[in-house]
């Protein structure tokens, strides 16, 4: 088969925003032989106005094959249905205090694109039985292809030793789900010191600060800088609630730090053996978890290792084949 072209379909850039311009980035650059035209929309999806102007430019951009990378799912609704896929990253963002907004996410952005195109891919098997469970659809029409991570080998680079007497813990994530709260309580009255990606609320800065936690936060710095993080760390804390895939658990992976993450959704997928699983809801299973890293090197460089073995099923190459074997199969079909 000769050359496929591939329209890959990005929301407006935004600061704050980059995930998923990153995965596809990597993706793109490691597809065997597919040729990647990339789209940015020039709105955010503010107004019906908005969305319509967004959906004319994409159909205006069409190839042979188009890719929907994420967050603008109601471009299904325009696009040539044989010939487009949906990328959904996370059903429960698709969530809403408002219920009038709640109806509209579930129609424009889930039910609708996904019955009518004919493939739709998601980054793990959990995301996979959550999308069923909602919209009824096909099982054979829903691809579980995960994400994958942008380092190689030389990017493995675990510490000899880490701070026994105060080790710096990393915490990925702010949002609820994240579950910054118990992680506190876990580590109130421990000898540590906190590093915190993502905005925090005055809520969350005042329990910080009443339980005697020693930490810096970042928000909204470039990836290279969020990188630096993870090297300066001695444990990655990623406890959430819930997660469609669990990138972070990967990235500690592949640069070589220790991870705690959850028992439950769709982490203990992505981890494997290449992490520490505990209950969420248990500020002490967190706690044991820190204690057993700090105090055990045996059990911590093993683990790194582990972790190291694990992020070999997500490399860029890997996961690109996956989806070039898709847009072979959706021309097939079209022919």
């Amino acid at each position: 088969m000769s050359e496929i072209i591939v329209s890959f379909f990005f929301r407006k850039p935004g600061a704050s925003f980059h995930s998923i311009e990153t995965l596809f980035d990597t993706i793109i650059s490691n597809l065997p032989s597919a040729k990647a035209n990339k789209f940015f929309l020039p709105y955010k999806s503010a107004s019906p106005l908005k969305l319509l102007q967004n959906s004319f430019y994409a159909g205006a951009k069409q190839a042979q094959v188009n890719h929907i990378t994420g967050d603008v799912n109601y471009l299904g609704l325009f696009l040539n249905k044989k010939r487009t896929i949906l990328t959904i990253h996370d059903i429960e963002s698709l969530k809403s205090r408002s219920r009038f907004k709640n109806v509209l996410l579930r129609l424009f952005w889930l039910h609708f694109p996904v019955g009518r195109l004919q493939y739709i891919t998601v980054v793990s098997e959990h995301s996979k039985k959550q999308l069923l469970s909602v919209t009824k659809v096909s099982a054979d029409k829903v691809v579980v292809i995960p994400n994958c991570v942008p380092f190689s080998d030389k990017d493995f680079l675990p510490k000899e030793t880490i701070n026994k007497e105060c080790p710096v813990l990393l915490q990925i994530g702010t949002k609820s789900n994240k579950n910054l709260e118990n992680l506190v309580k876990a580590i109130k009255g421990l000898s540590c010191r906190l590093i915190i990606l993502g905005g925090l609320s005055d809520a969350q800065v005042s329990l910080m600060k009443s339980s005697g936690i020693v930490f810096k936060n970042y928000v909204s710095i470039p990836y290279e800088e969020v990188v630096e993080l993870y090297y300066k760390a001695d444990i990655v804390t990623f406890i959430s609630f819930f997660e469609g895939f669990g990138l972070p658990i990967l990235e500690a992976n592949a640069l070589g730090r220790p991870v705690i993450t959850s028992n439950v959704a769709s982490m203990p997928e992505v981890a494997g053996d290449g992490a520490i699983l505990v209950d969420p809801h248990s500020p002490k299973n967190i706690k044991d978890a820190i204690l057993k890293l700090v105090g055990d090197d045996d059990f911590r460089n093993s683990l790194v290792q582990a972790g190291y073995r694990n992020v070999q099923r997500f490399k860029p190459e890997v996961i690109a084949a996956k989806y070039e074997e898709l847009y072979k199969r959706i021309l097939k079909e079209c022919v």
